[in-house]
């Protein structure tokens, strides 16, 4: 498990520079060689096992959005264009990329268990190898790798469906598939299947020198209406009946999908284990009802309508970062920016599992962030205040690329210091309230209780979602009624508690 961090400009006095010595096998992102000091200083201590603030973009190949810009390109033309996108990643300052290698049961890869991407090459030929390339040319310029994996969309159209290459695991294995919206998708709830969708991924670790694996949001189909209004349902009726046992049909889908990403894990680790795994889920887990301990939000829930429950995860310890699909604004009435990160921040407080946030920088096309009002660069410096927070990446390559309405600026100005996360420093306390004493009288409603704890220990509030900095310092947002209140919290393994009378 991995250690909280705080963060620390590397700004640092030439007394500190003198002590520092790189060791490590990683390159570029936050697997770079991390910083050994000597010394027995507080302060060097402060600042040892420090990695690099990730600064990453999405690489979409779907549909050629980023890469390529179209199939049956030659050779020279494809690797002319993976040096473009790797010059525009030094350029705005970004360390990581996040390249789909794999967007609907193909590859832009050699690989023996899927056929070659037809948005690469049409006739399912590999001529070039991208993923190959993109990960010696980023490993030169410092910049990390990570492949990213849609694991069980199989087509993306229904054209595609009806002519599924030669050699598909679609076509071979017709019994894994489910046929949704004239779309395929491998059905998780076969054991087989996840299996498969596992030795893929190991495949890959094997093969390239890649940083990391990423899957994204889609895992069960994202829910589609009939022309009646009625959702459609997915035909995994006669799997449930075979594997589901007294789960219910929610539940046992979303234990498909945590045993998928546990498989995955493993298989990652398994083959190297210095490479990282990580998912990056849709931004809602699920809506507060006032007792599941969702985030305070109106949003699509990724929990009920795609299975993911991304806690499972984060407490079976089988990721090591998620990166939660954040892509509005501070104003979004429904989902706003500080209310969703502020809640992922909460959860992965002591969990060992970083936060690299997911800002939608493909926004800035569209009208309503069509201002360049700075709201990229403000969402990076509001995260870095939080304790589990790591890194950004963004999803938009070609806004970044062209500078829409000024938000390469923004990237550029955001990342112009070098920022480093270290481990917190213990600073021996324990949990003390700011903002109200014990016993104190105030109005019923919600109230904010504040307060400072030491943040190399776990903190836990069994009243509210708690979101800390990397201070220690935290705030809770909590429901006052009238009498006497009771407000636990735990910071490692003790417990404490402030009372408050409500009505006052």
């Amino acid at each position: 498990m991995k250690i909280i961090r705080k963060i620390c400009v590397t700004v640092l006095a030439a007394a500190l520079l003198s002590n520092l010595s790189s060791c490590g096998n990683k390159i570029g992102g936050f697997s770079m060689p991390r910083l050994a000091l000597t010394g027995e200083s507080p302060e060097l201590r402060a600042i040892s096992d420090a990695s690099d603030e990730v600064r990453g973009v999405w690489i979409a190949t779907v549909f050629n959005i980023d890469y390529p810009s179209a199939p049956d390109l030659s050779a020279a033309s494809l690797k002319r264009e993976i040096d473009g996108i790797l010059n525009a990643c030094v350029s705005n300052r970004l360390n990581t990329v996040y390249f789909q290698a794999r967007p609907s049961c193909d590859a832009l890869y050699n690989s023996d268990m899927f056929p070659v991407s037809s948005f690469l090459n049409s006739e399912g030929k590999l001529t070039f190898d991208p993923l190959g390339y993109i990960v010696s040319e980023a490993h030169k310029r410092g910049i990390s790798v990570h492949a990213w994996v849609n694991p069980l969309r199989i087509t993306t159209s229904s054209w595609a469906t009806e002519h599924a290459p030669n050699g598909s695991p679609a076509s071979v294995h017709k019994d894994w598939t489910v046929n949704y919206d004239g779309k395929l998708y491998f059905n998780a709830g076969i054991p087989e299947v996840r299996k498969f969708v596992a030795d893929g991924v190991r495949e890959i670790v094997s093969r390239y020198d890649v940083d990391g694996i990423v899957y994204d949001d889609y895992f069960y189909p994202y829910p589609v209406k009939n022309d009646n209004g009625e959702t459609v349902s997915f035909n995994d009726e006669n799997e449930y009946k075979k594997y589901g046992g007294e789960s219910s049909l929610s539940d046992w889908r979303r234990e498909n999908i945590n045993a998928l990403v546990r498989d995955t894990y493993d298989a990652v680790k398994e083959t190297d284990p210095e490479c990282l795994f990580g998912v990056s889920p849709a931004g809602v887990w699920r809506n507060d009802d006032g007792s599941n301990g969702g985030s305070s939000t109106r949003g699509f829930e990724a929990y009920e309508s795609i299975y993911c429950d991304a806690l499972a995860w984060i407490d079976g310890g089988y990721v090591d970062y998620v990166s939660p699909q954040i892509y509005w604004t501070f104003d979004t009435a429904a989902t706003p920016f500080d209310t969703v990160v502020e809640w992922w921040n909460g959860i992965l407080d002591g969990a060992g599992v970083d936060l690299i946030v997911s800002h939608g920088a493909y926004r800035y096309e569209e009208g309503d962030w069509s201002e360049p009002y700075g709201e990229m660069k403000e969402q990076v410096e509001y995260s870095r205040k939080l304790l589990s927070y790591r890194g950004s990446m963004f999803y938009g390559f070609d806004e970044i690329r062209s500078d829409t309405f000024g938000i390469s600026n923004e990237i550029t100005d955001v990342f112009s210091d070098d920022i480093k996360y270290t481990d917190a420093y213990p600073t021996g306390e324990g949990i003390s309230f700011t903002s109200f004493e014990e016993g104190e009288k105030i109005p019923i409603g919600q109230a904010v209780i504040t307060g400072e704890s030491d943040p190399s220990l776990p903190f836990k509030s069994e009243v509210g979602a708690a979101s800390r900095r990397k201070d220690g310092s935290f705030s809770v947002t909590v429901n006052v009624e009238r009498g006497e209140n009771q407000f636990i919290f735990r910071l490692g393994d003790k417990e404490y508690s402030l009372a408050l009378n409500g009505g006052g």
